[in-house]
């Protein structure tokens, strides 16, 4: 038995359809199965004016030290603009995972993966020409680092995690489980969190967004109908369900976007869906680790 390390860190990418259609290569580097490091720096960048910034860089490495092997995934972005539409200062995104070992040998088994995303920022962020507020809280996915611990705590009542954080319990959602108390942060429907986070095909997404400043949407709203959308459009141009960010004229955006499966977990910063004019989409800022042991040695 061997280990094979995977780590990845995508800077930047995606595509658009209108009014061309035209590809943004993917920027990224990847980390060899056997571990040590990859890295890549663009400075100066200029697509047609459509998305600017002045660095990008990436990063992955990983290595053993003790029974511990350790993957790390970073992505940061500086003075990025997207259509003029949003400007971010500052983007960070940041995962690493820590699998522990049963000794220290290199055909050692491993235990369950643990992950962090500490580090992972935004600052001064501007949307539709003005500042906004996005407080980032990564943790929840650090008190509960393994996937099955993420899964187990979703399904506890949330005074449970009250008490993990010794505060007394929150008398209004305390025998509500922990996924009722997030579901309105992470856009989960209150009737799918029943028996803990929904999930398919064991894939679970959630934020690292905590909150905003930007105004709610209405709680009726449906995103996909575009009749009531163009009626919301006027009445709220710039709104929010949760880290999903709807701007008229311009598209949505899913912000601080994790994605959690059994052995893996990847941070999407910034992934937008463009509509009217421009049509596509993109992703700013996405790592994603994981590792696991290998048959045979």
């Amino acid at each position: 038995m061997s280990f094979v390390y995977h780590a990845n860190a995508l800077a930047f990418g995606g595509v658009l359809r209108n009014p061309c259609c035209e590809v943004i290569p993917s920027t990224g580097v990847v980390l060899s199965p056997s571990g040590g490091e990859g890295s890549e720096t663009i400075r100066n960048y200029n697509y047609k004016g459509i998305i600017t910034f002045d660095e990008a860089s990436v990063y992955v490495a990983g290595s053993q030290r003790g029974r511990y092997r350790n993957t790390i995934a970073t992505v940061s972005i500086r003075n990025l603009n997207v259509l003029n539409m949003v400007k971010v200062e500052l983007l960070i995104a940041r995962v690493t995972s820590e699998h522990l070992a049963t000794d220290t040998g290199r055909q050692s088994s491993c235990e369950e993966p643990q992950f962090t995303f500490e580090g992972s920022l935004l600052e001064n962020v501007r949307i539709g020409g003005r500042s906004v507020g996005v407080k980032l809280d990564h943790s929840l996915f650090s008190r509960y680092a393994t996937h099955s611990a993420l899964v187990k705590a979703f399904a506890d009542k949330a005074s449970a995690d009250d008490q993990a954080l010794g505060i007394s319990p929150r008398a209004a959602d305390g025998d509500d489980n922990l996924a009722t108390r997030y579901g309105k942060r992470f856009c989960w429907p209150r009737e799918s969190t029943g028996n803990g986070a929904p999930s398919r095909n064991d894939v679970i997404r959630c934020s690292l967004v905590d909150s905003s400043d930007i105004p709610e949407a209405d709680p009726d709203e449906d995103l996909n109908n575009e009749e009531t959308r163009r009626v919301a459009d006027r009445i709220k141009p710039v709104r929010r369900n949760g880290y999903i960010i709807r701007i008229a004229d311009f598209g949505t955006i899913a912000v601080g976007e994790v994605v959690l499966k059994p052995h893996q977990r990847t941070v999407n910063m910034l992934r937008f869906n463009l509509g009217s004019p421009h049509e596509g989409e993109m992703t700013f800022g996405s790592p994603t680790t994981n590792g696991t042991d290998m048959f045979p040695p």
